[in-house]
């Protein structure tokens, strides 16, 4: 299983800009948030990970921008509901 900053880092090195910004408003953080959780600094809660998770699904037909939520979250990943 990857770290969570990987995939986030991951992502954000795939994505636009603008839908950086998409997945930060759907989500309810900042581009600079999701910079943080990025570079290792910042944890991601399970709702903060529900939330970008159910965001990445609105940015658009991009299969390789959906985010899972068990990537994101270490609790997450080892939760039998998130399966």
């Amino acid at each position: 299983m990857r770290r969570p900053n990987t995939t986030m880092r991951n992502w954000l090195q795939a994505a636009t800009p603008n839908q950086a910004r998409e997945l930060a408003k759907a989500a309810d953080t900042s581009v600079a948030h999701l910079r943080h959780i990025a570079a290792g600094r910042r944890a991601v809660s399970a709702d903060l990970a529900q939330r970008l998770a159910h965001a990445s699904l609105s940015i658009g037909d991009y299969q390789d921008l959906i985010l899972d939520q068990r990537e994101l979250c270490v609790a997450c990943g080892n939760c039998p509901f998130a399966q």
